[in-house]
């Protein structure tokens, strides 16, 4: 039993730390409200709202069952005591930090795929290992430290099976948007306005050329005066 205990605790140990989250995927936003109907709108996010209070209830009931458990009494050595507590340990860290801050980006970003997803796959991290940490309660602990655990986990599974559909529902709705939006019929564009000019054309008049201008004509110099007539005289 120690060994089939020990080895899938030890390997998935670093998985359960908050800062260990995968990053997001690229995966599609949820259809936009003008795409769907009202009660559709309001159907998907009451459902989404009872999904994260029931994780909410559940982070508060795992965390205060964990806290109970007397791991450094159960019936095995001190290797595995140790393996188990660090699971425990782990966690109680990611119930306390990770699930409320995934939770909160859910509901910051209104139910979108890819916060959902991360939400999910965490979800599905924590039920792994508070699986694990129920049944080595049961063989190595006592009734009363098995069965809240089981109980946990049982619920914890229940939530992300919902959550699951969710993010399925939401993202057929966003592919079926998509496939409408390119299956309906596009208006042809119009037909390009054309701005027909004027058909006269202005021939430009020539320059008028300016007439030559004439050298200037020497004056002629002018007679001299004839001198006045003298006295006639007449022979005597």
């Amino acid at each position: 039993m120690k060994k089939t205990l020990a080895i899938p605790l030890f390997l998935l140990a670093g998985a359960l730390c908050p800062g260990a989250q995968p990053s997001a995927e690229a995966l599609p936003a949820p259809p936009a409200q003008s795409q769907v109907g009202p009660g559709q709108r309001q159907n998907a996010q009451a459902e989404l709202n009872g999904i994260l209070e029931q994780v909410q209830r559940l982070a508060v009931s795992m965390n205060g069952d964990i806290g109970r458990l007397r791991i450094e009494k159960w019936k095995t050595d001190s290797d595995q005591k140790a393996q188990l507590q660090k699971v425990a340990d782990s966690l109680q860290r990611n119930i306390t930090y990770a699930v409320p801050g995934l939770v909160s980006d859910v509901q910051t970003s209104h139910g979108s795929v890819s916060s959902a997803f991360k939400l999910y796959h965490n979800l599905n991290v924590v039920y792994e290992f508070l699986s694990s940490l129920a049944d080595a309660a049961g063989s190595l602990g006592k009734q009363e430290e098995y069965e809240p655990l089981a109980a946990d986990a049982a619920a914890l599974d229940a939530a992300r099976s919902r959550l699951s559909q969710y993010i399925e529902q939401a993202a057929a709705s966003y592919e079926a948007m998509v496939r409408n939006a390119e299956a309906a019929p596009r208006e042809p564009p119009p037909p390009p306005k054309i701005i027909v000019d004027d058909p006269v054309v202005k021939t430009a008049k020539p320059a008028k050329k300016k007439p030559a201008s004439k050298p200037a004509a020497h004056p002629s110099p002018k007679p001299s005066p004839k001198p006045p007539p003298g006295p006639s005289t007449s022979p005597e």
